[in-house]
């Protein structure tokens, strides 16, 4: 005959340590204030029974479900795949877990955050905002949870908020090709115009232009997205026929994918690349280095955003910060060899 196995409650710890269950659970929970005299009882009898409590049972204590909500616009892209990983890695080194969700668009946005935050079904959540964030700010209206927004500076909005400056990315790529190559005709080539990664960078590359007294308008293109046939079409539809034989250029790509696409299309009109035309990608993601030919390329840091938007939210709801934060990364240039200067990675 088995022995009946007594699973050991709050109650037995509460009798144990000669205690009340509230103040058991305040000390289980780490909810407030408990004597240290007491509070050594509660522990030593929780010890001695080999009390486990339920992590459910603490979050629903707590008012928490240790989840957090990471809404993007798109599974597909090393990008995504690296905010998640670390997002997924600093949720985890804590205790909690991240719910991922695609959200594509205003109304698609304002749908996914008001749903996941009317059910309870998340602490907090992180959204990575694409185009037209007033109106999506506008349609979610107040929720009742941290909301952290990547991509987008809405300090105006006193949210809490993580950006890449790219517009100074974008300009220290086209200043490589200026200062390093000795280059002046140079191209940006970008995903879609409303993008606002895009604009960002558009507006960096044409800041570094400038700087030398150059006109960028007629020297930017514009696709639909960010994905390799984009760069593709754009370099063997729009840049292949400004290319003359005896001069060379300079091409900042929106992203790795849009660069290796132009890469690609140009060598396939037998464009010399680099030789002719160098070429820098940006995001600095795997495909960067598994190409025969190694991109150059700006380096973002993708899964720090990931972890410093998790704790964010643990920040929001420990009480720790009141007032709103604003966190600006950086790019890094990662010189390769895609740009002409050879054999060189300076990871």
């Amino acid at each position: 005959m088995e022995a009946e196995t007594t699973s050991i409650t709050i109650h037995n710890v509460a009798k144990t340590a000669g205690v009340s269950i509230s103040t058991v659970s305040r000390v289980v929970n780490n909810l407030g204030r408990v004597a240290p005299e007491t509070r050594k009882k509660v522990e030593n009898a929780i010890r001695r029974l080999d009390f486990h409590p339920n992590s459910r049972a603490q979050a629903l204590s707590r008012k928490r479900n240790d989840t957090i909500g990471l809404i993007v616009p798109d599974f597909e892209g090393q990008y995504f795949a690296m905010l998640m990983e670390g997002a997924h890695e600093e949720a985890q080194a804590n205790g909690i877990n991240i719910m991922v969700l695609k959200a594509k668009g205003a109304e698609s946005q304002i749908d996914v955050v008001k749903k996941v935050n009317s059910e309870g079904r998340t602490d907090g959540v992180i959204l990575m905002l694409s185009e037209l964030y007033d109106q999506v700010l506008e349609g979610i209206g107040n929720i009742n949870g941290p909301l952290v927004i990547l991509d987008k500076d809405v300090n105006l909005w006193r949210l809490d908020n993580i950006l890449v400056d790219n517009r100074l990315g974008a300009f220290e790529a086209a200043r490589h090709f200026i200062d390093v190559h000795g280059i002046t005709n140079v191209f940006f080539v970008g995903g879609s115009e409303h993008n606002v990664d895009t604009t960002a960078r558009a507006r960096g590359f044409a800041d570094a232009l400038a700087s030398i007294k150059i006109d960028a308008n007629d020297k930017k293109f514009f696709g639909s997205n960010y994905s390799y046939d984009e760069g593709y079409r754009l370099a063997f539809e729009k840049i292949s026929p400004l290319i003359k034989p005896n001069e060379r250029y300079g091409i900042v790509s929106g992203n790795d994918d849009i660069a290796c696409g132009i890469i690609d299309a140009l060598m396939d009109k037998g464009v010399k690349v680099p030789q002719q035309v160098g070429v820098i990608g940006f995001d600095d993601s795997d495909i960067a280095i598994h190409r025969r030919l190694k991109l150059t390329t700006m380096r973002i840091p993708t899964k720090e955003i990931g972890r410093i938007a998790v704790r964010m939210i643990l920040n929001r709801q420990s009480g720790q910060v009141s007032e709103p934060s604003k966190v600006v990364l950086k790019a890094r240039l990662i010189v390769r060899d895609s740009c002409g200067c050879g054999k060189h990675d300076s990871q």
